[in-house]
């Protein structure tokens, strides 16, 4: 299959904002998470980040610049949006992401697992990684636009310095985890939105 073939073939399962929050909410009666259902870890991770998402949501207050390149989208566009309940870089940016879809109805928001749709991570590699949220904007015919992740790039430079020390010095993971949402918190969502701002004109 061509790239926008294998998109195309993802998106027929996608889900909306409302509708990934509800395949969570029952995933989770079975203590699962939306891959990985052996690993406990997986699902504990998830009930973080489903509480996280709801909350940030709710709260998240979208500046002039990216409400401004929003408005000015006027032909559709599709956002292509990969992810797992259970990361937690997703957990922080995907509601962002959504409720800025939300403000132009010119955008359909699809909502893809990373684990379901292994081709589809093909194409959407970082540094050879499957890192996810990775959000592709296309056109109404399926043609690629811009691509942005998976991390606001603050946040991705914490990781690539975490990754650049020998493994020796390197601190637990669970320590870049900390500092990760210890930014993602002080941001408040802004990183996301001028990134995608700056993008989207």
């Amino acid at each position: 299959m061509t790239k926008e073939e294998t998109i195309q073939a993802a998106v027929a399962d996608a889900y909306t904002f409302e509708q990934y929050i509800a395949r969570i909410e029952l995933l989770h009666t079975e203590e699962k998470a939306t891959s990985f259902p052996d690993k406990k870890s997986y699902y504990d991770y998830s009930v973080l980040g489903l509480a996280r998402m709801q909350r940030i949501y709710k709260k998240v207050e979208l500046n002039s610049d990216i409400t401004q390149a929003i408005t000015a989208i006027q032909s559709p566009q599709h956002w292509v949006l990969i992810s797992e309940s259970w990361c937690g870089d997703a957990s922080q940016t995907v509601p962002v992401i959504a409720r800025i879809a939300d403000q132009n109805p010119n955008i359909s928001l699809h909502i893809v697992l990373r684990d379901s749709n292994p081709e589809l991570m093909e194409y959407y590699k970082t540094n050879g990684s499957t890192s996810i949220p990775i959000l592709a904007i296309l056109d109404q015919n399926w043609s690629e636009l811009a691509v942005w992740g998976p991390r606001p790039a603050v946040a991705q430079q914490k990781v690539m310095d975490y990754k650049a020390l020998p493994e020796a010095e390197r601190p637990a993971y669970e320590e870049l985890s900390k500092e990760l949402q210890k930014w993602y918190n002080a941001d408040k969502g802004l990183s996301t939105q001028n990134e995608l701002a700056t993008l989207l004109t």
